[in-house]
C-alpha cells in the first residue's frame, strides 16, 4: 500500500509519500516540497491572497497528479497555521476541493504540535523531551515525559510571519528590527519553570529551518555523513549561525547550498528563534528530527484509518499511540543473553542497547550475502532512535561480525567520530557472530554466568554448528576477557542422532 500525507504551511507545501509493508511498517520513499507561501501578506490583512492561494491550488494539482501517476492508495491532507488563522479559510477550504478534488483537514494548533511529537519520537532515542516544530507561520512545542504528554503550545513565531513583520522588503532586519523580534520572541516563549522541564529533557527540533541550520553546521564541520536525522547541533553553533545570517543579504545566502533560495529569506529569524529558545530553557544542544507532523498523521492512519475533515484529535488518543512505538527489533532470546552480559559486566547498558537493534537490523532474509560495504551503507542511512556516534558503532559492529578487515578501515575512517569506542568494537562484533549463528540456526539456549558465560543449546531446527559456534564463543571470551563456553544438551544430542539415524 502506498500513503501520502500534504500537509500546507505558511510558507511551504510538502506532500511525502510512504510505502506500507503488510507488516505495518512505512518508509518514506520519496517527496515533494513547494514554496507555496500561502500566508503572505495575511500579518497585514488577516485573509489568504488571491496569488498565494492559486499558487498553492496549482502545487496541490501537482500533488494530486503525482499520487495519481505513482498510483498512491490513499492522501491526506491538512492545513495549519494560515488555514486556521485566516478570515477566508472556509472559503478557500471550499476551492481547494472545487479545483482539485480533494478535502483538506485544518488542524488546531495543539494537533499540529502533538503529530509533530507523535512522529518523531518513533526515531529519537530519550524518555523526557520537549519537541519543537518551527513552521513558517507558527512555532509548535510539546513537552512530553514517558509517553505522557504534560504541555503543548502553539505560538505565532513562524519564520516567515516573523520575517515579515520586522525586515524591510529586501528581508534585511535593522539593529533596532532585530533588537524588537528578539524581544517578541523571548516574551512568547515560556521559562523552563513554566513548562515544568526535569534535568534529562532533550531538546529536539523540526522544520524547514531547523534542517537548512543542521546542514550548514555539517558543512562548516566537514561532517562525513549526508545525514540530518538525530544529528546534534551547539547552542555556540546556532549563535554563530544566527549572528552571520543577520550580517548577509538573503540573495548571497540563495548560492548556499545548505540554505537555498526557499529557506534564505527566513533562516535569519527561525534561526533567532532557535537561538532564543535554547538561551531561555537553558539546553546546550539541539537534536534535529527529519520527522514529525507527517509521520505522526501516518501512525495515525495506519492505526485507524484517517479522520474526516472536521475531526479532532484528543491528548488522549495520541498517549495511547506514543505508548505503541515500535520496539528495537531483536528476538527474546537475544535480549537475555545480553541482559546475562550486562548484568555481569560483560557490556554496558550503552552496548546492550546497540546490540539488540543490530541483531534485528542485521537480519534480512538476503544479508548474508549481501557485501560488507553495502551493509554498512544500508545500516547508516536508516533513521534509528540512536545518536550517530551510536549508529556508527552499530553499523561497523554488523560489518565487523563478517568482515573483521572492512569493520578495521571503517574504524580508521571514522575514528574521529568513534572516540574510545573504536576498542569496543572487536567485543560487539564477536557477539553479533555468536548471536547471527544461534538465530540462523534456529537455536534455543539457556544463559547462565558463573565466573564466565554459559550457553545450553536445548532445541535447533537441524544439528547445530557448534564448532562454528565454539569458534565465535573463543572470540567473544578473548575480547571480554572472561570464559564462554558453549555446549548442546544431551537431550538435544539425542534428538539429532536419532533423526540421523531414521534417515539413514
Amino acid at each position: 500500500m502506498k500513503v501520502a500525507v500534504t500537509d500546507v504551511g505558511f510558507n511551504s507545501l510538502k506532500m511525502v509519500k510512504y510505502k506500507v509493508e503488510p507488516d505495518g511498517s512505512a518508509k518514506s520513499y520519496g517527496q515533494l516540497g513547494i514554496i507555496a507561501k500561502l500566508g503572505e501578506g495575511m500579518e497585514n490583512t488577516g485573509y489568504l491572497g488571491n496569488e498565494p492561494v492559486s499558487r498553492t491550488i496549482d502545487a496541490l494539482r501537482l500533488c494530486r497528479e503525482t499520487a495519481s501517476l505513482e498510483s498512491i492508495d490513499h492522501v491526506i491532507l491538512v492545513g495549519t497555521s494560515p488555514v486556521r488563522e485566516a478570515a477566508n479559510r472556509e472559503e478557500f477550504l471550499k476551492r481547494v476541493e472545487e479545483e482539485t478534488g480533494m478535502k483538506m483537514r485544518v488542524l488546531t494548533g495543539s494537533e499540529e504540535a502533538l503529530y509533530g511529537l507523535l512522529g518523531a519520537l518513533r526515531s529519537v532515542e530519550a524518555a523526557s523531551v520537549l519537541f519543537f516544530d518551527l513552521g513558517g507561520g507558527s512555532l509548535e512545542l510539546t513537552y512530553a515525559e514517558k509517553s505522557r504528554v504534560r504541555r503543548v503550545l502553539s505560538l505565532p513565531l513562524g519564520a516567515l510571519k516573523l520575517t515579515s513583520m520586522y525586515a524591510d522588503k529586501d528581508g534585511r532586519f535593522s539593529r533596532k528590527d532585530r533588537a524588537k523580534m528578539a524581544k517578541q520572541v523571548a516574551q512568547l516563549l515560556p521559562s523552563r519553570r513554566e513548562l515544568g522541564l526535569d534535568r534529562e529533557t532533550v531538546l529536539v527540533g523540526t522544520g524547514g529551518t531547523v534542517r537548512a541550520m543542521a546542514r550548514y553546521d555539517q558543512n562548516e564541520n566537514d561532517y562525513p555523513f549526508d545525514k540530518v536525522h538525530n544529528y546534534s547541533v551547539g547552542f555556540g553553533s546556532v549563535q554563530s549561525m544566527s549572528r552571520r545570517f543577520f550580517k548577509v543579504k538573503p540573495g548571497d545566502l540563495d548560492r548556499v547550498d545548505a540554505i537555498g533560495e526557499g529557506r534564505s529569506e527566513t533562516i535569519a529569524a527561525g534561526t533567532q528563534v532557535v537561538r532564543t529558545l535554547m538561551k531561555q530553557l537553558g539546553f546546550e544542544r539541539m537534536t534535529v528530527s527529519t520527522h514529525g507532523l507527517r509521520d505522526g498523521i501516518l501512525t495515525e492512519f495506519l492505526e485507524g484509518g484517517a479522520r474526516p475533515s472536521n475531526g479532532t484529535t484528543q491528548r488522549e488518543d495520541f498517549e495511547r499511540l506514543l505508548t505503541r512505538q515500535a520496539q528495537p527489533p531483536g528476538l527474546a532470546d537475544d535480549a537475555e543473553l545480553l541482559g546475562c552480559m550486562t548484568k555481569n559486566n560483560l557490556i554496558d547498558e550503552r552496548q546492550r542497547r546497540i546490540l539488540l537493534s543490530a541483531a534485528g537490523r542485521g537480519r534480512s532474509p538476503d544479508s548474508a550475502q549481501t557485501d560488507a560495504d553495502a551493509v554498512f551503507g544500508i545500516l547508516m542511512s536508516e533513521d534509528l532512535p540512536m545518536s550517530h556516534e551510536d549508529q556508527l558503532l552499530l553499523a561497523i559492529s554488523v560489518v565487523r561480525a563478517r568482515r573483521p578487515r572492512t569493520a578495521n578501515w571503517l574504524a580508521r575512517r571514522y575514528k574521529g567520530l568513534l572516540a574510545d569506542d573504536a576498542k569496543v568494537l572487536k567485543k560487539m562484533g564477536a557477539c553479533l557472530r555468536l548471536m547471527e549463528i544461534l538465530d540462523r540456526s534456529k537455536a534455543q539456549f539457556r544463559v547462565a554466568y558463573s565466573g564466565g558465560l554459559r550457553i545450553s543449546v536445548v532445541g535447533s531446527e537441524g544439528p547445530f554448528p557448534l564448532e562454528l559456534a565454539r569458534m565465535a564463543a573463543l572470540a567473544l571470551s578473548a575480547a571480554v576477557k572472561k570464559p564462554v563456553t558453549i555446549f548442546v544438551s544431551a537431550k538435544e544430542r539425542e534428538r539429532h542422532a536419532g533423526l540421523v539415524k531414521v534417515g539413514s
